[in-house]
Order: C-alpha cells, then structure tokens, then sequence
C-alpha cells in the first residue's frame, strides 16, 4: 500500500479521535452517579500515602474479588485531580480512546485471516470504519460518562492486550519466529490477571482466544513442532482453566445462583436473558434510540413464562448457534461476530444471580456484530447492484454522533439526567429515588416527596422508597412514625434490599449525630427486627449481619452498650467484615470505654496478620487514639497529684 494511504489513514484515526473527544467533552462536567460515591469515596485517598491506597484497593465489595486494579486506577484519578468527577470522567475518556486503538489494532490483525483477498487499503477502510461505529455509538455513553465503570474499562483494556498479545505470537510461530511466542508466556497471563482483577469478565479470555483460534487460525500449522507448541499454549492457558472454571461454578453452583434477594428465579432470569440478549441488545446496537437507552434499567420486569417474546428469543438463540457453526466455511466472519458477542455476555448474561440488564455489559460485546456489518457494508463490489448502499456507513456515523453527542449533553447535569430518566422509565426504583433525592438537596422537598410516593406506587414491594421518605423528614420537624409503622408492616411480608439497608445506614448516621429526632429509634429497631425473621433474610447471613449492624447502633444511641457491643460482635460473626470490628472499635473509643476498645483491637490485629495486613492503615490510627486518650487519662491523674 501507498505512503499516501497510510498517511490518509493516520488523518482520519485523528479525526475520529478529535470527533469522539468533542461528542464526549461536553459531558465531563456531570455528576458522580449511583454507586460512584460508595466506590470511590468510601476510601478516597486525598494524596500519596501507600497504607491508605493499600487499603483502598483491598476494601472495595464489588464483585467477588474486590476489583484491586480498578481501585487502584481510581485513586490514581483522585490523587491527581481532587474529589470532582471531571477528572474521572476524562480518565474514562481517555481508557475508552485506548480501547478503540487496541481493538483497531486486532480487528486489522484478524480480519486478512477472514479474507485473503482484503487489500491492505480495505483491512485498514474496514477496521476503521468499526472502531469509529463502536467508539462513536451512543450505548457507550453510559459506561465513559459513569465513573465507576472504570471497571468495565478497564478489564476490557487488558483483555484487548491479552488477545493481541495471542495473536502477535501465533502469527509469529507460524512464520518461524519463535521469541514473540515465549514472550507471551509471561505476558498473556499477566493481562488476564490484570484484567481478571479489574473486573471479573477477564475470566472469558480464554474463551475469546478459542474463538480467534478456531475462526481465524483454524488450527493451521507449518509443522508438528509449531503444533506442540501451540498445543502447549492453549493447554496451559485455555483449556485448564476452562475446565477449572467449569468445575468451580459446578462446586459452587448454589452460590452462583442463589436467588433469595432477587424478586425473580433461576427460570425467570434465564427467560429474560434470552429476550436482553437477543432482542433488546441488538436493537440498541443496530437501531439504537435514545429513548430506550438510560442507565435505569431495573424497572426491566422478567419474564415469567414462554410468552411470544420469550419464544421468539429462544428461536433466535437457536439460529444463532447454528449459524456459527454452519457459516464457519462459508462466512467465518459471522461465525466469530455471534461467537465474540456470545462469549462477552456469558458471565453477566446468563445464569449468575446479577441484575437483569445493563448498558455496560455490551461495551466489548458490541464490537463483534459491528466488525461483521462493516466488513459486508464496505466490501460491496462496484460491480454490484447494491454497491451504493456503502453511502450508508456515512450516514450510520452522522447519525449515531448526533445521538451520542444529545446523550452526553443529558449527562451534563444531574437534574436533567434524572429528569429524563424518570419521564422515559417512570418504572424505575433508581430513577424515582435518584431524582428525589437530586431535588431535595436542591431544596425542592415537595417534588423530592412526590417522585418518592410515584416510585412507591410502582415498587410496592420495596421498603426502601417508604424508609427514605423518613429521611427527607429529618430536621423537618414532620412526624416520621406514620412512615416508619409502614415500612414495619411492609417488612413482615417483604424482604429488605440494598438500597433499604443503604437508606438505614444513611437515617442511622443522622440518628447519630442527633439531626432526626423526627424518626423514633424504638421504630427502627422495630423496623429491622421485623426484618430479620422474613425467610430470605434469616437464610442469608450477609444482609442479617448488616441488620444486627443497625440494631446494634440503635441500642448503642439509646444507651444501652453492652447489648449494642454484643450485636456488634454477631454482625461480624455473620459477616466476617472487619469493618464491623472497626466501628465498634470507633465507638468504645468515643465513649471512654479504652479497655473494651483495647481488648477488642488486639483481636483486630491477629486477624489483620492472617489477612495480608489489610487493616494496617485503620489499626495504626486506632492504635494512636487509643494511646492519645490514655495518655491524656494518666495526665490528668498526675495532675490530680
């Protein structure tokens, strides 16, 4: 290929990374969001200091391994630009530029596997024209402009170097370059325990590699030695941990699918599945609208049997996996669209007891079918009748900037986002309960109550919407008992969720520095005593220790110590969080009582020695009040002397 082309290439690569900066830009000003407070601020770390980012990347509790490299991505981006979500934001932007060049560089590195007659000019028009789809589509918005899908970012960043790590060496094995192929010994797993530890979708690289071995490389090999050692590869690094994952998911299958605090079963989310993945997902990808794109999708009800919808998914499921098998000859690009797209919703997608939907899990995912409609779109011959239809790549760019750059503008301001949300998907918890709290700290108290009561019509089964009313009366002077006698009554019949539990801790914290005198403790701990004898939650520890946690607060408020100090230690009995130890630790000390506070933090210490030294950091500043406060103590008798 011609100097000019490459140069002509390099132009445009520029120009559609100024185009997604400019379409993005204007949404880094907007809020934090959701669960971006509790992932980021619960332990933001203000300026270097290794104890305290230590134990921010070992106390987050998302996912089942905490996410340490996201964490830790994250505390660089709060060093570096303080406590506002701009600087978040544009760190986002920035990974999500990074991701579209990785996958620009293995889309050009796959696709002459696809086609041996795609001219080097076509591979680059191609690749091109699908990154600029996929970094350009409005479904993205959701998870560049949201803080905390960091994550998301994150693992796909080193999923992509995983894969083109993969590649380089096969390539390179199978021209007799053998030194590539013993580098990626070191720096394939090492990618995907980055990416493993980012997010927990890292675990399908092995799945992702399998696919681009048997769609692009087929398995081809110049000799027996070239064959061992790629044998020797996938043995090591797909196929055992295939098989120990299978095994881990089989042994810990309960676990995994352990519905007791979702409102729908095994059968309902798999139903529902069907319908999210093959309907819903490739509307939004291929006919995307803005009015169906939002970040609150929990008002998605699951399907509950084998109505049309359900039915009509399941055929196309079906279909699906026949075509990869079946177009694996004669359109291997296909095949590998629907298998990429499959295998990048097989974790959050399928049986795990997640919730039902959201935009981020097509991040990777969307890629896939994007490549395979650039590469029939824009390899029309001039020849054919449908050659014009090529004009329509311009006109699906134009149209998806105009979307994503409307949808970024919406992410400008929280008030709006919310308003939009609450008027496209009045269904949603979120959506109600975020606007109202959005208004109220505007000062706006009648429409923070209003868009509460409408969520509550909706979601008549979650206490939480009727708790947080309770909350906005704090200070108000309103009597909150009328509320809280029914959120009682709702706990006898419904079990308590997340957001009820985060909206108990949020009351018990006003409770402690006595801002709501409005609310009754004695209702309270009504409230979550009722709570604990509903099945679900007397058969799930972590939500009953969380439970115990607020009932031991409400003792310890109401002066009663030595039954709130007894709760305290059964939550951490439940939970096995030392946080609980922490906290308990935090009130002895505040109450004088330095010998259980002393008694209780040598325990502390033997279990931080057990953990790696996780709590390091909050031992050492127990430790100094607790000698701060004795040593005032034997001041004061000196000076008594």
């Amino acid at each position: 290929m011609e100097l000019k082309n490459y140069i002509q290439f390099g132009l445009g690569l520029l120009g559609v990374i100024g185009l997604t900066c400019l379409v993005y830009w204007q949404g880094l000003d907007g809020p934090f969001i959701l669960d971006d407070q509790a992932n980021i601020f619960r332990n933001f770390v203000e300026v270097f200091d290794w104890d305290e980012i230590f134990y921010a990347m070992t106390h987050n509790t998302s996912g089942m391994l905490g996410r340490p490299v996201s964490m830790l991505s994250l505390i660089f981006t709060g060093i570096t630009y303080g406590p506002t979500a701009w600087g978040f934001k544009y760190h986002n932007l920035a990974m999500h530029l990074l991701n579209g060049l990785l996958l620009l560089w293995l889309a050009i590195r796959l696709l002459p596997h696809f086609s041996s007659r795609l001219s080097d000019k076509k591979v680059l028009l191609v690749a091109g024209f699908a990154v600029t789809y996929w970094l350009l589509h409005p479904l993205m918005v959701s998870t560049v402009l949201y803080a905390v899908q960091r994550m998301a970012q994150l693992s796909t960043f080193f999923t992509l170097l995983a894969l083109l790590t993969y590649v380089v060496a096969r390539e390179n094995i199978s021209s007799g370059n053998t030194k590539y192929f013993v580098l990626s010994y070191l720096l394939f797993p090492s990618a995907v325990l980055f990416s493993i530890f980012s997010k927990e979708n890292g675990a399908l690289i092995p799945l992702y590699v399998f696919a681009i071995e048997l769609f692009t490389f087929r398995f081809s090999f110049q000799g027996d030695k070239d064959r061992n050692r790629l044998y020797c590869f996938l043995a090591i690094f797909v196929f055992i941990p295939v098989i120990c994952g299978t095994l881990y998911v089989l042994t810990h299958f309960d676990q995994f699918t352990n519905y007791s605090m979702r409102s729908f079963s095994l059968g309902e989310r798999l139903l529902t599945q069907l319908y999210v993945v093959f309907l819903f997902y490739p509307k939004l990808i291929f006919l995307p609208r803005l009015a169906d794109m939002t970040l609150f999708h929990d008002s998605m009800q699951a399907l509950s049997g084998w109505d049309p919808l359900a039915l009509v998914s399941f055929c196309i499921f079906v279909v699906a996996i026949v075509l990869i098998f079946f177009l694996r000859n004669k359109a291997p690009l296909v095949s590998f669209a629907i298998a990429w797209y499959l295998i990048s919703h097989l974790l959050e997608s399928s049986f795990i007891n997640l919730e039902l939907m959201f935009e981020h899990r097509n991040y990777l995912a969307a890629f896939g079918p994007m490549l395979a409609v650039s590469y029939y779109l824009l390899t029309i011959p001039r020849t054919s009748d449908l050659y014009k239809l090529r004009y329509l790549s311009l006109v699906i760019i134009a149209m998806i900037t105009l979307m994503t750059s409307s949808r970024a503008q919406e992410w400008q301001s929280e008030e709006l986002l919310f308003r939009i949300a609450v008027n496209d998907h009045p269904e949603s918890l979120r959506a109600q309960s975020g606007y109202a709290t959005q208004r109220y700290n505007a000062g706006d108290f009648n429409t923070a109550i209003e868009h509460l009561r409408l969520g509550q019509q909706f979601n008549r089964e979650d206490i939480g919407l009727v708790l947080h009313e309770a909350l906005f009366y704090c200070g108000t002077g309103i009597d909150g008992s009328r509320v809280a006698a029914e959120a009682i009554a709702m706990a006898e019949q419904y079990p308590i969720t997340i957001y009820t539990a985060n909206v108990l801790d949020n009351l018990m914290g006003k409770k402690r520095v006595s801002e709501c005198p409005e609310v009754a403790l004695g209702d309270i701990l009504s409230l979550v005593q009722t709570a604990q004898l509903h099945p679900r939650i007397a058969n799930n520890q972590r939500y009953l220790g969380y439970l115990v946690r607020i009932e031991a607060l409400a003792y310890l408020f109401m002066g009663n110590y030595e039954e709130g100090q007894r709760l305290y230690s059964l939550a951490y009995e439940y939970t096995s969080e030392a946080n609980m130890l922490i906290e308990l630790i935090d009130i002895q000390l505040q109450v004088g009582r330095l010998d259980d506070a002393e008694t209780l933090l040598n325990e502390l210490i033997e279990i931080n020695e057990s953990s790696f030294g996780i709590e390091t950091a909050r031992i050492e500043i127990l430790q100094q009040r607790l000698d701060n406060q004795k040593a005032q103590i034997e001041l004061q008798r000196q000076g008594q002397n």
